[in-house]
């Protein structure tokens, strides 16, 4: 067995959890210390499984900040369902919030994510309410509009460029 420390976020809270990694297909389990979710992390011979609620399946895609103004992570972990994207605000909740970058609205954007039966994400944008245009791969994407996205989609809310990846 490998002594090496493997560090994951909590995909409901985003607390970074740390834990050693078990050999090739062993699993462990975990409880988040923040949201009190239980966790269960398989290792295989191409990536790490995270299943939450017993359900064994790997983490939706991730937004990575291409760039923008200074943010307080550039890494953001999407989760299944819809994932609001928007400028940083005391008052309005955003899965993602933006700082710093005042060409973004409050509530900018949803990316919806869905897993299929066959165990692959699929990612869909909406515009919700922006003053200025969302752009994907350069396309302005205008309020109300929605659009699906690819792993490898260049997305830009005001001032702030991010990629879709895996």
């Amino acid at each position: 067995m490998e002594n090496s420390i493997i560090k994951i976020k909590c995909p409901h809270c985003q607390m970074p959890l740390a834990f050693r990694k078990p050999g090739q297909g062993a699993g462990v389990s975990l409880t988040c210390p923040k949201c009190k979710n239980s966790l269960k992390v398989k290792i295989s011979e191409k990536a790490i499984r995270l299943a939450s609620k017993g359900e064994g399946r790997t983490l939706p895609a991730r937004l990575f900040l291409i760039s923008g103004p200074q943010m307080k992570q550039d890494v953001f972990q999407l989760r299944e369902g819809n994932n609001i994207i928007g400028r940083e605000d005391a008052d309005t909740i955003q899965d993602i919030a933006i700082k710093g970058d005042a060409t973004i609205s409050r509530r900018s954007a949803n990316i919806e994510v869905v897993l299929s039966n066959n165990g692959m994400y699929s990612y869909r944008i909406s515009v919700l309410n922006a003053k200025n245009p969302i752009y994907v791969n350069g396309t302005p994407l205008q309020n109300g509009k929605s659009m699906s996205l690819n792993l490898g989609d260049i997305l830009q809310f005001g001032n702030t460029k991010m990629v879709l990846k895996s």
